[in-house]
Formats: structure tokens, sequence, C-alpha cells
């Protein structure tokens, strides 16, 4: 089930807006995938008062179908590890294998090292314990955002310097 939620902007988010404010004039587009509604609901909120464009799945299954149908739809994916039927991990594997460059921030309240170090290594952009506050998760993922930015820039200057 995909809930598109509209934020309630009733709560005094004074720090994230300003926060936001930093964000490049497009908007960013994340992927929200959280088996609990509170959870989806609270990121949605965060990320939407800063002006991303906020998708939530409640599954593993609902993120593959939705990324499958626009790989390169989102600029980060908000991934629960623990969910029923398909965990984080495994979603994180199928994603990888629909686009090798998809960015992933894990979001997790039970951490397994083992599992969170496999992962880095296969290519996980970062990870978050919950709870979190929001503005903690607004930063990472613009710390995560703003560092991919600048690799992809680095990598266009690498083969612009490469091609002279």
């Amino acid at each position: 089930m995909n809930t598109d939620i509209t934020p309630d902007h009733s709560s005094n988010a004074d720090t994230s807006k300003n926060a936001g404010r930093a964000l490049s004039s497009s908007p960013r587009r994340i992927l929200v995938v959280d088996d609990e509604p509170a959870a989806r609901v609270l990121a949605n909120r965060v990320f939407a008062e800063v002006g991303f464009q906020v998708t939530t799945v409640q599954s593993g299954f609902e993120c593959l179908e939705r990324f499958r149908k626009q790989p390169h739809g989102f600029d980060l994916i908000l991934l629960d590890l623990s969910m029923p039927f398909m965990d984080g991990e495994e979603t994180f594997r199928r994603l990888r294998e629909i686009h090798p460059n998809v960015v992933v921030l894990l979001s997790t309240g039970f951490m397994a090292q083992e599992r969170v170090d496999r992962m880095l290594a296969a290519g996980l952009a970062g990870f978050i314990r919950k709870p979190h506050r929001p503005d903690e998760l607004l930063a990472r993922v613009q710390a995560i955002l703003e560092d991919v930015k600048l690799a992809r820039a680095g990598c266009a200057a690498s083969d612009m310097a490469a091609s002279v």
C-alpha cells in the first residue's frame, strides 16, 4: 500500500525549516520505506516541511515495485532494517541489483553490527538509529545528499580532465 501523506504544518519545526533552506532550489525526492505508520508520518512531515517530494511505502516489496518503475526517481531512500516478509537488508540488495548507485540510508532501532558492516561494504550510504529526532534525521539526509553531490561533481570533473 502506497501512502503519500500530506504533512501537518501545525507543528513547530523552525529548526527544520531553516535547515531546509540550505537545500538546492530543485526539490529533492525521497522514498521512505518503513512498516511503522508513525515512522512514515514523521519522516513525511520532516521532509515535506523543507521542500522534499516524499513518497512513503510500508514494505520492501512496495519499495522495489516503485523503484523499478522509477529507478532514477529518488535522490535517497530511507530504509527501515526490520520489516516483516522482506527486511531492509534484502530490500537493499535488490535495490542495488536494479541500480548499483542507489543512495540508501538505513534506519534501525536494533542494530546488528555485522549486518550493517556488510551493507556498508555493499554501498550503503549510512545509517541512523531509531528513535531519531527530526532535526537529526534531516541533518543526516542532507549530509549524505551533499556528499553524493560532491562525489558526483568530482567524478564529472575527473572525466572532463581525462578527456582534455
